[in-house]
């Protein structure tokens, strides 16, 4: 019950990362989103990690595995969001828990009750429809800029079920400093494929924060969210703990409507209530 409650909290912190990031890509490149994300990682993943116990065999046994998530669940999700129309990079990102699910029963050998698979089926339909807002058309989708939210989704669900792998030979607080070290070349490498001046970076941000603000807090409750995701593989399946911190986009519905007034569709009155129904089931299951 623990890893759900854990996974759970991630999908807060992933609310508040996704609404932050959407508005810091009108600001600047997701690279500068994702240094900061690393920095922040540092600052964080770090310290906690050897307060609960890292120790550096375990860290080093998961180094290999942290460069693959850092790349694949991390700057290529960040990568992606940036590319083509966003409404549509959206939902096809946040069918990762659908590839999560499947490479979890292939390569992890996990065990599920029929009924945890249908409700987290239903979890990921739930969270696919909250996933689409009134600038989705269908006609978007066969532009080929799709296939870079296509196969980051799928990158999300093999990196997850390989990190759930080698946290289960090591432990979560392992992987959160290994990620943490891993992702400083991976953030220095995207910088100079984007062709971002660090220098400048510094120098702007020694003038005012006015500008990065949303990617700083954004990228701040990103490294809280999937530290969250990272230490509930401790205490649950991957198959269970992705879908759930994947409802973070019914409550990003939630909060657009609550807080900004905004109008929610059908297909969004839907995915809420069979996001949130699935992951109601699964937490009574535990």
């Amino acid at each position: 019950m623990i890893g759900i409650f854990i996974a759970i909290m991630s999908a807060v912190f992933m609310t508040g990362m996704q609404i932050m990031l959407k508005k810091s890509y009108k600001e600047l490149d997701p690279s500068v989103a994702f240094l900061f994300d690393m920095l922040f990682g540092l600052l964080i993943w770090i310290p906690v990690g050897f307060i609960f116990g890292a120790s550096f065999e375990g860290i080093i046994s998961c180094l290999p595995y942290a460069v693959i998530s850092a790349i694949l669940s991390e700057a290529f999700v960040f990568y992606a969001l940036s590319k083509g129309n966003l409404s549509v990079s959206t939902v096809l990102i946040s069918t990762y828990p659908i590839y999560t699910l499947l490479f979890s029963l292939i390569i992890n050998n996990e065990k599920l009750l029929p009924l945890q698979i249908v409700l987290i089926i239903i979890t990921i339909i739930g969270t696919i429809l909250t996933a689409l807002d009134s600038e989705f058309n269908i006609k978007n989708m066969k532009n080929l800029s799709v296939l870079i939210p296509f196969l980051a989704a799928i990158g999300i669900g093999l990196s997850d079920t390989l990190t759930k792998g080698i946290i289960d030979a090591t432990s979560s607080f392992d992987f959160i400093v290994a990620i943490a070290v891993v992702q400083i070349p991976v953030a220095l490498s995207y910088l100079l494929i984007t062709k971002q001046s660090f220098g400048k970076i510094i120098t702007e941000l020694k003038a005012g924060m006015k500008e990065y603000k949303y990617s700083i807090i954004g990228s701040l409750l990103n490294v809280l969210g999937t530290g969250c995701l990272l230490i509930s593989f401790n205490y649950t399946y991957a198959s269970i703990a992705s879908p759930l911190t994947a409802i973070y986009t019914p409550f990003v519905v939630i909060y657009s409507v609550a807080v900004l007034k905004e109008k929610m569709n059908k297909a969004n009155l839907c995915g809420v209530i069979l996001a949130l129904l699935g992951a109601m089931g699964i937490v009574m299951i535990g």
